[in-house]
């Protein structure tokens, strides 16, 4: 009897042990998405933007997402961060932040895609309605776009929003930068 109770009670302890790992697993990987607001893109874009403006190499804890090194020179790191889904069942995808090793270096330029909800240049109006053309096709694939642009913020910082050629009608890819 003594056995039946040890062995039921080493198995209670690696349940235990199972259900905290496992609990341990989502709280860490969903770390990164809970310091950010995933209701729309709309929120999304300040959120994100607002952490550019002081981003550094030396401080990328500071940034709201999961950040992985892709890639490197001798001038900046290139990051890419997990997609996204949002509570408006839109999805932003292939996120890459890329961020200067010298702090007087340029500054932070984080561009991502977003899916699964078609949002159209009166979208994008209703929410920058300050955007204007900054860039158009010039008939060398469908994979160019035409691009609206915020005007500079107090910080320099500037939001474009393209719309592919082969979908022109919904956005395809945001970049938050400084004005160059």
């Amino acid at each position: 009897m003594m056995i039946n109770i040890r062995i039921s009670m080493k198995k209670t302890t690696h349940q235990r042990k199972s259900v905290l790992l496992i609990l341990s697993f989502f709280l860490f990987s969903g770390f990164a998405e809970a310091k950010m607001q995933n209701k729309d893109m709309w929120s999304f874009i300040p959120q994100l933007s607002a952490s550019l403006k002081s981003l550094s190499v030396k401080d990328l804890t500071q940034f709201p997402l999961a950040l992985t090194l892709e890639t490197q020179n001798d001038y900046i790191n290139i990051y890419q961060a997990n997609s996204i889904k949002l509570e408006d069942d839109a999805k932003m995808t292939d996120i890459e932040l890329r961020v200067s090793k010298s702090p007087r270096g340029i500054a932070p330029f984080l561009s991502f895609s977003s899916v699964g909800r078609c949002t159209t240049l009166d979208d994008v109006r209703k929410h920058y309605p300050g955007v204007k053309l900054s860039d158009y096709p010039r008939g060398q694939s469908e994979n160019e776009v035409t691009s609206y642009s915020s005007p500079p913020d107090v910080d320099g910082q500037v939001i474009t929003f393209s719309f592919a050629v082969k979908n022109p009608d919904c956005l395809s890819k945001v970049i938050i930068a400084a004005k160059e």
